[in-house]
């Protein structure tokens, strides 16, 4: 019979059922959904499944569809949960709804590969084949569906691509072409270069998780891509940006909980709703000072490279700060200057002149 499940100390929306599957092992999964008549059917079905694969050897035939939908209902919580959407409906575009998994061979996911390449790039391709991949893992780990995984080994290798980061005068050049009609953007672009944080990070931000004491912006593990709570440090200019949004906020929107909110009334928008996106705005200023490859994705390179061109300043703090998992993945977003590498090689000059070493 199905039940709801305690979660730190509040019950589950979702429909939990608990049964034994074909190998005599007790299974508990939420049934995604908040409809008891549905959990009840789903129930039923497993169980089926379950006495025919014990009984009979059967394997339940499950279709590219039902593993998409299962997953991405079970997964809803992710940050990239919208990407994963839409990778998912480019592998059923491509394979079928009634595709079955457990027929899918690497052969297949190599003609994907090839379909999928002629619009777009190899890394692209790899976030939708990574889809398919953790989706099997996470089906095959959470709900005993026994697939073979076809992705394994077929990531595609990946452009490195061209570096950017901005100058300080980039940055401001950057700031200065904001269009009037998107004025937010200008302390959104400010916030990013100071703090590192992500665009939704940002863009998320509500007033409550500012702490004005210890200048802090509070992410909890809910608002951040690796699951991981920090807090960010808020330097006095950064400070200066949030007090001016919420002097704007005063004026015009009292009630928002949004630090970056809509100030005038459009197409489905009201005053005070949260901004969801600035990739029109960002796209638009970086063209007015010929800016190319610039994306808001860069604001967080950009303040990496700052911060690991001052001295005194360690990877591991940067890694924390930009809420990194290793410091490899730091060492990605942290660059050079070119003027930092030239003064480096004249640092190494006069520490080869001191030492006493001479040409011979």
């Amino acid at each position: 019979m199905p039940y709801k499940r305690k979660q730190k100390g509040s019950k589950s929306p979702f429909w939990w059922v608990s049964f034994t599957d074909a190998n005599g092992k007790r299974i508990r999964v939420s049934t995604g959904t908040t409809q008891k008549r549905e959990a009840v059917a789903l129930e039923s079905k497993w169980k089926a499944e379950a006495f025919r694969g014990k009984a009979w050897g059967d394997r339940p035939s499950r279709s590219l569809a039902d593993l998409m939908l299962e997953y991405l209902k079970a997964t809803t919580s992710k940050a990239s949960s919208v990407r994963d959407a839409y990778s998912a409906a480019r592998l059923l575009e491509f394979f079928g709804n009634d595709h079955e998994v457990s027929t899918l061979r690497p052969s297949d996911i190599t003609r994907y590969q090839k379909h999928r390449l002629e619009n777009i790039l190899a890394s692209s391709c790899n976030k939708e084949t990574g889809l398919l991949s953790v989706a099997i893992n996470y089906a095959n780990t959470e709900w005993d569906w026994g697939l073979t995984n076809p992705c394994q080994g077929k990531r595609l290798p990946e452009s490195a691509g061209k570096t950017v980061f901005l100058s300080r005068e980039d940055a401001t050049s950057l700031i200065k072409a904001v269009d009037r009609q998107a004025p937010h953007l200008v302390d959104l672009i400010d916030l990013a270069v100071q703090t590192g944080c992500r665009r939704k990070e940002l863009l998320e931000l509500e007033w409550d998780r500012i702490d004005w004491q210890k200048n802090e912006i509070i992410l909890e593990a809910c608002h951040t891509k690796s699951a991981k709570a920090r807090r960010v440090p808020l330097s006095p200019s950064a400070r200066g940006v949030l007090i001016r949004r919420a002097s704007i906020r005063s004026e015009c929107c009292p009630s928002t909980p949004w630090v970056f909110f809509h100030l005038r009334r459009a197409r489905n928008t009201e005053i005070g709703d949260r901004i969801k996106d600035v990739k029109t705005a960002m796209r638009s200023a970086c063209r007015r000072v010929g800016l190319e490859g610039v994306t808001f994705h860069t604001l967080r390179h950009t303040c990496a490279s700052w911060l690991g061109q001052m001295s005194g300043v360690a990877a591991l703090t940067i890694r924390d700060l930009l809420g990194h998992s290793s410091v490899t993945m730091t060492d990605r977003y942290m660059h050079s200057d070119q003027a930092d590498i030239h003064d480096a090689v004249r640092k190494l000059e006069k520490f080869r002149s001191h030492s006493g070493h001479s040409d011979h």
